[in-house]
């Protein structure tokens, strides 16, 4: 591939300042640190034609002068502490444009080069031409500067292009607030929440297999529509949100696979309810901590996952750095190794609100389908996450992405767990039908 040719992006912004990291920030890059990856988001996209470098070079500085986290540097401890954050007033962003290459190509020698916190910006952006003329952006940013709901709030506003400030609490002001008595206060809530949960949970709750696989970490993708079909069904039948109806199967599809009762799973919480943080373009999703009793019956069970995923929601925005010192303490007490390593990542778009079949949950069973997509040793995992999401150009049909540590979860059970949440959702769909058949 040539070496492209460079255009400096100025750029000058408000909300300059130094600080602590926010809540969401702490969690971030506790994730970057483990995973060894600068955790990038975006990728490569058509632009309209006629669009000209100044074009492609105002986006980016309106998007650079408005969102602060795009502006934001770390200064990071040698004692491997916990970084501060510093805004900048101004600075620039170089972008490299390219020539009749792939630009998928320039999307994953983004994601591949590391990226240094304390030097560079969080953000990396090329443009590919055809012929001399603007083709295709290349966009990456670290989910340590944003989120999926900030992306879309960038997404909404480069179309629109406001004029008023932004509004909402930046990290620092995040950060201030959190120090504050009242953000103490909740913090030491989150807290009490989480012992209880700490102290009920089983303490191992994974078939740990004798030698873990090599590579260490495996990827599995499960594409179904029979699972989200079913779980539109239970969610209509019982008026719940769709995301506890997600909740319960998951984990009685965890519990089933291992026997083990009650269930701990860490769903993500987006926090966006939370008053400030509607519309700002940062990280503000946290993972909660929640058990759920899964031994009884379909009914009972949503229940119960409605209970506890009120209060992950409610405890989910806290300091991770005292949960871990929590679990420290608890695992000391009790004398027994507590894994909480459990994760539910709903990534879901809008769930429709109707009632399918059972006829066409059942047609749709034969075209579920798993398989294992990647092997590696780096970057890690936590013992078992699962990302579910709409699958893309299949309407209707789901996605679940499992993340598996295989020195603490086997690639077999894995396998379990996915093909468990499929039947266990359909029999909880129609359970008069199941019962009877």
């Amino acid at each position: 591939m040539a070496a492209p040719s460079r255009v400096v992006v100025p750029f000058k912004g408000e909300g300059a300042g130094r600080g602590p990291l926010s809540w969401g920030q702490i969690e971030n890059w506790r994730a970057v640190q483990a995973l060894r990856d600068w955790l990038p988001l975006g990728g490569a996209r058509p632009i309209p034609a006629g669009t000209t470098i100044d074009d492609v070079v105002d986006e980016l500085r309106f998007h650079l002068q408005r969102y602060v986290t795009l502006r934001t540097r770390l200064h990071i401890p040698g004692d491997g502490g916990t970084p501060e954050q510093e805004v900048f007033a101004e600075g620039e962003l170089e972008l490299e444009v390219y020539e009749d290459v792939d630009p998928e190509t320039v999307a994953q020698r983004y994601r591949d080069r590391p990226l240094n916190f304390a030097t560079e910006w969080p953000f990396r952006a090329a443009v590919v031409s055809r012929d001399g003329a603007p083709a295709h952006l290349v966009a990456l940013i670290s989910h340590f500067a944003m989120d999926a709901a900030g992306a879309r709030t960038m997404l909404r506003e480069v179309a629109e292009r406001p004029s008023a400030p932004v509004a909402g609490l930046a990290p620092l002001e995040q950060a201030a607030w959190q120090a504050s008595p009242a953000g103490r206060r909740q913090n030491a809530s989150a807290m009490r929440h989480f012992e209880s949960v700490l102290r009920a949970m089983p303490p191992q709750r994974f078939a740990t297999p004798e030698v873990p696989s090599s590579p260490r970490y495996w990827r599995a993708r499960f594409d179904s529509s029979a699972l989200p079909l079913a779980l539109r069904a239970i969610t209509a039948r019982l008026d719940v949100d769709p995301a506890v109806t997600l909740l319960a199967v998951f984990a009685a599809a965890v519990h089933e696979t291992f026997g083990f009762n009650p269930v701990v799973v860490r769903p993500l919480v987006s926090n966006r309810f939370r008053a400030g943080l509607d519309d700002v373009v940062c990280t503000a999703v946290q993972a909660g901590l929640c058990l759920v009793d899964c031994e009884t019956g379909v009914d009972e069970l949503v229940d119960r996952a409605r209970r506890a995923a009120l209060a992950a929601f409610k405890y989910g925005y806290f300091d991770q750095r005292d949960l871990w010192a929590l679990v420290d303490r608890v695992t000391a007490e009790r004398g027994e190794p507590l894994e909480i390593g459990c994760f539910l990542n709903d990534r879901r778009g809008p769930v429709p609100m109707d009632s399918p079949t059972a006829e066409d949950i059942e047609a749709a069973l034969p075209a579920s389908r798993l398989s294992w997509v990647r092997r590696q040793d780096h970057p890690a995992f936590e013992p078992f996450i699962l990302d579910v999401e709409d699958l893309p150009d299949v309407p209707g049909a789901m996605r679940c992405t499992a993340h598996t540590d295989t020195a603490l979860l086997a690639p077999s059970d894995a396998e379990r767990i996915l093909w468990n949440m499929e039947a266990l959702a359909v029999s909880f769909a129609y359970p008069a039908r199941s019962s009877s058949a």
